[in-house]
């Protein structure tokens, strides 16, 4: 049996936040250009304020029932059998989610840096990967973030400094891209690139509180939105908007620029390992997180069959996008577009259901379930 074990609020910052960056190393920066040309940086300002307003109504939810997770309180608030269908479905959305995300990680490395290698065995080596993480739980995927972390965003934003003379300013204009109401528009709708604040409700009861969950939600959001607006920022001062829209992975791009005299060049090297780190950790917690709630669903305690079960179905399923254009314009854009649905809309739902029929969670018992699980 697998046990998810508890961890601070520094891990569960760590996480949330690095499931939501690493959406810079690949496809979503272009499509934002593409809808909203220069205004891209800001437009993901509002999109991390319009996450914020959706995450105070999952932290209303959490505050409703104190001591229970995502899946019990879709069961107190729709009832048990809509509660059911509801978590299934969510634990289905995530796993599109973690095969896409594998998706534009293979195919986004096979076209710049191993364009000979196929397929499968890209995808193969990281689903292997994928495997032992999930298998050693969610406890040691926490550590092991918080360890790692000192690589990833620091990396992240040295990388943005050393790519200081490559700047122009004259790249940021016309200022308000293709129109004001088109970039808040956009901005709001995907609000779905910061979703993944919501499986700090789905781990609820590994956590350290309410009160802490409140802290974890908004501090993720708020360094994720600085982190990824000053990304959009420099992607813009280094290229025009239109040379933006033909790119797979700005990121990679930028790295290729970073050039001092002779021998201190090909920075791309080092930004693969903080890359392959980055997803490695963020689309290992959204698979685990569906495993997780498949497993909370029907009452199977023991997890590793079904992880082992899931890594071949995500590795076949993998295998069937044809290349890295079907994933951006067919899954990344459902994804970016619809996903506040599952992510902000359906906790909405579960809290207006909840004070309707006047559930609320018990405060004796959630405090004995506390001390049992101490």
């Amino acid at each position: 049996m697998i046990k998810e074990g508890n961890f601070g609020p520094s891990e569960a910052i760590i996480l949330i936040t690095t499931t939501i960056v690493i959406k810079v190393f690949f496809s979503s920066p272009v499509s934002l250009f593409i809808k909203v040309g220069t205004a891209g940086w800001y437009a993901t300002i509002i999109s991390g304020l319009t996450a914020m307003l959706g995450f105070t109504f999952i932290y209303r939810l959490i505050k409703r029932f104190p001591g229970m997770d995502l899946v019990d309180i879709y069961k107190e608030s729709f009832g048990k059998v809509i509660g059911a269908i509801v978590t299934f479905l969510f634990s289905l959305y995530l796993f599109f989610v973690a095969e896409t995300n594998l998706c534009e990680f293979y195919q986004t490395m096979r076209v710049y840096v191993f364009t000979l290698s196929p397929n499968w065995y890209l995808s193969g080596l990281f689903v292997i990967s994928l495997f032992i993480i999930s298998y050693l739980g969610l406890e040691s995927l926490a550590r092991v973030s918080k360890l790692l972390i000192v690589f990833v965003i620091p990396g992240l934003l040295v990388i943005l400094i050393l790519a200081w003379s490559n700047y122009n300013i004259n790249n940021m204009f016309p200022i308000l891209g293709y129109g004001l109401d088109k970039t808040i528009l956009h901005g709001v709708i995907r609000c779905s690139a910061y979703g993944e604040v919501i499986l700090l409700a789905v781990y609820a009861r590994n956590l350290q509180g309410t009160k802490f969950i409140k802290h974890e939600g908004y501090f993720s959001l708020l360094i994720s939105t600085i982190v990824i607006s000053l990304i959009l920022f420099t992607f813009t001062m280094c290229y025009p908007y239109y040379r933006l829209q033909e790119m797979v992975a700005p990121m990679y791009n930028l790295t290729t620029l970073i050039q001092f005299g002779r021998f201190f060049t090909r920075i791309d090297s080092i930004f693969l390992f903080i890359w392959i780190i980055g997803s490695l950790i963020g689309i290992s917690l959204i698979f685990y997180s569906s495993i997780w709630l498949y497993c909370k669903i029907f009452n199977i305690n023991d997890k590793r069959p079904i992880i082992l079960a899931g890594c071949v179905i995500l590795f076949l399923i993998s295998l069937l996008q044809k290349d890295i254009i079907s994933v951006i314009t067919g899954n990344v854009s459902l994804i970016r577009y619809y996903g506040f649905i599952p992510y902000f809309i359906i906790p909405l739902l579960a809290l207006i259901v909840a004070a309707i029929r006047r559930k609320k969670g018990d405060s004796n018992e959630t405090k004995s379930e506390a001390k049992a699980q101490t």
